[in-house]
């Protein structure tokens, strides 16, 4: 029996992997064929009710119950038992794993499951239910296949995963705290395709030590899953929601992967950047009754929904706008005043802030990534400053228009497009619309993409302007809503071997030398930020650090990062970071390539 069932296994990972790319089996109660007028007599089935097309399911902390259900054109008995020999089982995981792409998923013990020693289905009878008992699991990620035969004949397999969270060892009353300058919000943004985002869970700050450990919480307030896209598609001709096999990967897991985070307290939230694809979130067409507009919103809204995600986060780069109507590809528009605004309103339409609401019952998060020369505010001279409603700075001779010169003469063509539409009187009423979108009030968050200084170049608020670049976004807002300091947290091997910060985002630069680098200390970028009582801290990419390199033991460099952060925001106290927790190495480091 053992040897037959071997070989029955082999086959199952291609079965498998056609489920998981997407490729959807015949329902099993679909009809049955004929041949010469007689129906085609099915074989018995082992499915889980009401996900008969899938044989991969998530156990939910209760007693499953599966059926076996009798083939079309059969009244026989059948009699069948559970396969239990460890080696296969085993083998099964293996390949379970490797079809998810992952290698995290063991075989769970044989004595945390119960199964019936024997399934009977009397003849004549349509089908029987099958109970499975999952009991007492420990902390971890497992998998349980059944494999039900009728003697050396295989009736059906189904995988059960079984994630267990441990309970979190801290006061959850953390989640009330008030943020401040000197403890603000830390905000993690970590890329799906090298890291593995449960490790940003395990980062737990002491503000006043380890001697105080009532006081004790997880440093980060939001993990943001990077990165989804905003796709084009030609034949629907409108935006759509992609994600890359990495984030999907994330994503289909939530149990794995994100439930931890938020068990803890902590917000996940989704990144959304455009793709390459003369699409994004400057130039969904606003004409009409702005389907395109509303269709992408509900799309955010809805996959948000889907995975339990707690909020988006919208990063405007590599949209590969139109740069003129002769070479608008079709069904993109040129840049648009107004595009990224009435996305923004029709997302928080769906998503609404409540009044009082807590921060523990936060799940409509909406946030910006401030970078990219368009929907944002002001960069350096590259901006657009669409977000502005400043619309006489636009028409004026001193807009800037995504040129290295303040000058008329050098407004590219697509920036002439959106001065003249602007300074168009036709256009009063839909400028009018736009100017009643204050942007800086339906968001939730802004983060400045400003790796090199916190000299607030970005002009968030308009400092030292007169005016201001995010409608609505006013100083105190600022206070709250807007983390000027940026740090790159990306590794890379040392030229002696070790492991150190990427030195083009963390020391400063020196143009004798040709060596990139900060414009500023990082001291100095913390105590701009101080100064404004700026209440975020936003790091990119924080990998994982193995607890051995080279062959020795290895210190993780965040540890130290973090408390160096807060004295330089001003804390007084005795700050301390530990990680706590396993180190997760699912997914490869770049620098461990």
């Amino acid at each position: 029996m053992i040897h037959t069932m071997g070989k029955a296994l082999l086959l199952l990972p291609a079965a498998a992997l056609m489920l998981f790319a997407g490729c959807e089996a015949e329902p099993l109660t679909a009809e049955l064929p004929q041949e010469g007028g007689t129906p085609v007599v099915a074989e018995p089935s082992f499915v889980y009710p009401g996900e008969e097309t899938e044989i991969s399911h998530r156990w939910t902390g209760t007693d499953m119950t599966f059926e076996l259900r009798q083939g079309k054109g059969r009244t026989d008995a059948v009699s069948a038992e559970f396969v239990t020999d460890d080696a296969v089982l085993k083998e099964m995981t293996e390949k379970y794993a490797g079809l998810k792409g992952m290698s995290l998923f063991t075989l769970l013990p044989a004595e945390k499951y119960e199964l019936p020693e024997t399934v009977t289905l009397p003849a004549g009878q349509e089908k029987t239910t099958v109970t499975v008992r999952i009991k007492d699991v420990q902390p971890g990620t497992f998998v349980l296949p059944l494999v039900l035969m009728s003697g050396e004949d295989e009736i059906g397999v189904q995988y059960v995963e079984v994630v267990s969270i441990p309970e979190p060892e801290i006061d959850m009353k953390w989640l009330d705290r008030t943020p401040s300058v000197t403890e603000p919000r830390f905000v993690a943004i970590i890329e799906a395709a090298e890291n593995d985002i449960r490790n940003a869970g395990n980062y737990i700050l002491y503000p006043d030590g380890v001697g105080s450990p009532e006081t004790a919480r997880p440093l980060f307030d939001m993990v943001v899953l990077f990165s989804a896209n905003l796709n084009f598609n030609e034949y629907r001709g409108r935006p759509e929601l992609y994600f890359n096999d990495n984030v999907r990967k994330v994503l289909d897991n939530s149990g794995v992967f994100i439930r931890p985070l938020q068990e803890k307290g902590i917000k996940v939230l989704l990144s959304i950047m455009p793709n390459h694809q003369a699409i994004g979130f400057s130039n969904m067409d606003i004409s009409g009754d702005r389907d395109m507009i509303n269709d992408f919103a509900q799309e955010v809204y809805d996959a948000l929904q889907e995975y339990g995600l707690d909020g988006v986060m919208f990063d405007d780069e590599y949209a590969d706008y139109p740069t003129s109507p002769e070479s608008e590809q079709p069904g993109r528009p040129m840049v648009q005043m107004g595009s990224f605004h009435f996305f923004l309103k029709a997302l928080r339409d769906l998503m609404p802030v409540v009044d009082g609401q807590a921060w523990k019952d936060r799940h409509n998060l909406i946030t910006m990534y401030n970078i990219g020369p368009n929907s944002n505010v002001r960069t350096g001279d590259h901006g657009w400053g669409l977000f502005s409603n400043n619309f006489e700075v636009i028409t004026s001779d001193l807009w800037n228009g995504s040129t290295t010169m303040w000058s008329e003469a050098n407004l590219t063509a697509d920036a002439r497009a959106l001065k003249e539409w602007v300074a168009d009187e036709a256009n009063a009423p839909v400028l009018e619309e736009i100017s009643g979108i204050k942007a800086g009030e339906l968001f939730d968050f802004i983060w400045n993409a400003n790796y090199a200084r916190g000299d607030a170049h970005n002009l968030a608020t308009g400092i030292g302007t007169g005016y201001t670049y995010i409608a609505g976004l006013t100083d105190d807002l600022a206070k709250e809503k807007y983390g000027m300091a940026v740090f790159e947290m990306s590794l890379e091997v040392g030229e002696t071997g070790d492991i150190q910060h990427q030195q083009q985002y963390w020391g400063l630069s020196d143009y004798q030398s040709d060596t990139p680098g900060r414009n500023e200390t990082i001291e100095a970028t913390l105590n701009n930020q101080r100064q404004r009582e700026y209440e975020l801290v936003m790091c990119f990419n924080l990998q994982y650090v193995p607890d051995e390199w080279d062959g020795e033991s290895n210190a993780n460099l965040y540890l130290n990062d973090f408390p160096r952060f807060m004295r330089g925001l001003g804390h007084d106290g005795s700050p301390e970071v530990h990680f706590v927790g396993d180190n997760y190495d699912t997914f490869t480091p770049a620098y461990m390539r």
